[in-house]
């Protein structure tokens, strides 16, 4: 497998990386207290995680990983799942914070948006 690595990736994955820490200490935070209306918590997972992907998918796009664009937006958006899984497992542990598989279904939904949208953005940008 061919893998090529440009320098300013790891600015990219510096962000990447900053974002999803600001997600984990988000979701340590006890919210017992912030009204929400109903199922907005999963608007907000949606959007949230979408965005944790199109930053992924940004870190991966200056990595070269064979030769299929496919195989980049599938490992962010498995990145993007299982790290949302991992932030439903850790809010077991979080006071006033509950474990909630429509959740992370959720979140799987924005990181397979995001994936499709980033196809779209650079797919297009490619053809110009």
């Amino acid at each position: 497998m061919k893998l090529k690595i440009k320098v300013h990736w790891i600015f990219k994955c510096l962000l990447t990386v900053a974002y999803a820490s600001f997600i984990y200490y988000a979701s340590s935070q006890d919210t017992s207290s912030v009204p929400l209306p109903s199922y907005s918590d999963k608007v907000i997972h949606f959007f949230v995680f979408g965005l944790l992907c199109l930053m992924i998918c940004w870190s991966l796009s200056s990595v070269t990983i064979g030769s299929k664009w496919i195989y980049k937006i599938i490992l962010a958006i498995g990145i993007t799942s299982l790290y949302g899984a991992s932030d439903e497992f850790h809010q077991f542990f979080t006071p006033n914070r509950s474990v909630d598989i429509l959740d992370w279904l959720v979140d799987t939904g924005g990181a397979v948006t995001a994936g499709f949208l980033w196809h779209i953005a650079t797919y297009n940008r490619q053809i110009k």
